[in-house]
């Protein structure tokens, strides 16, 4: 008679999962198990969906029963956690009072300039890593959007694995409706239109950085909107349509008005040079539009920040204010 030890154990695919693929809903259970271990034991068969063999990227459904070698779980993996950051308690407090909304399935922050989205290559401290710590210690958080490091403002996050694939989407179809604010270097003449150019990540120069490419570029289409112009800067609300990276400040770069503060793609880093007033980027998400439930239009509005609004002040472009007001929804 066969001990009960040795069975494989089986854990039932419930609605979080739904639209997994096999090899990330192991990896979910069992942290630290490297890729190319999981796939031998999916490929012989070790690990099995309703009984039989599948592929590492196979999409699980709601119920399914996916059984894995007997103690696997208990198994030590040797695997470090790559960045891993133990936030200090300033950082969690900032970050709580960075939040402007929130309801069952989301969370939305106005995120501060300098602070990462999410950890990378010599980025410990990051948003991700403090969102736990900030709004509830075991409950999971999912990144569905990005905005740039200096980029400020409106930042969407789903409380659960239903709303992030459903948000991811809303994103990749564009059924979310963003607007963002910019100080411009330059006088835009044109009142309003459409920037259509072909964006393509690329190594420029040893940098890595996008470009304008006819040939292999991505299709990148931005509106903007001119709200007013003083000396040599302009202030300018845009809606991307689509969401490459760095779009809109590659956009503004190419017609000849990169955003303040944009040291990557030109733009001026220097307000008055005998006071050495400066300025980080100059973009900021003010805006975001999505159906959520029974509301087809929910609104998430981030507020300019103090160091944006004395750059507008200092730069004479506060008179505009009210026609930004005229342009958007509360």
């Amino acid at each position: 008679m066969q001990n009960n030890t040795s069975q494989p154990e089986t854990i039932k695919v419930t609605e979080d999962f739904n639209g997994t693929r096999l090899d990330r809903f192991i990896k979910r259970y069992i942290p630290g198990i490297k890729q190319s271990h999981l796939e031998k034991l999916i490929g012989s068969g070790s690990i099995r969906v309703n009984k039989k063999k599948s592929k590492p990227n196979f999409q699980l459904e709601v119920n399914q029963s996916v059984s894995i070698p007997p103690k696997l779980r208990e198994n030590i993996f040797d695997f470090k956690l790559k960045h891993k950051y133990v936030p200090l308690n300033d950082d969690i407090e900032m970050i709580k009072k960075c939040k402007i909304n929130e309801a069952d399935d989301f969370l939305a922050l106005n995120k501060p300039s300098g602070l990462p989205v999410q950890g990378g290559s010599k980025i410990t401290k990051h948003i991700d890593g403090l969102l736990e710590p900030a709004f509830g210690k075991g409950k999971k958080f999912y990144l569905v959007h990005r905005l740039d490091r200096d980029t400020t403002g409106a930042l969407l996050v789903a409380k659960n694995r239903i709303y992030a694939k459903k948000f991811s989407n809303y994103f990749k179809d564009n059924k979310i409706t963003k607007k963002y604010l910019a100080i411009v270097c330059g006088k835009l003449e044109d009142k309003k239109g459409v920037i259509d150019l072909p964006l393509l990540k690329a190594k420029v120069s040893n940098e890595e950085k996008v470009i304008v490419d006819y040939d292999k570029g991505l299709k990148s289409v931005t509106k903007f909107k001119l709200l007013g112009s003083h000396e040599n800067f302009s202030f300018v609300l845009l809606s991307p349509v689509t969401g490459r990276t760095h779009q809109l400040r590659v956009h503004l770069s190419e017609l000849g008005f990169p955003i303040l503060g944009d040291k990557k793609y030109g733009g001026v880093t220097v307000l008055n040079f005998k006071e050495d007033q400066r300025a980080t980027l100059q973009l900021h998400c003010l805006q975001l539009i999505f159906p959520y439930k029974l509301n087809k239009r929910n609104i998430v509005y981030a507020e300019i920040n103090t160091q944006m609004k004395k750059n507008i002040n200092k730069l004479n472009l506060n008179q505009y204010l009210n026609r930004l007001e005229e342009n958007i929804l509360r």
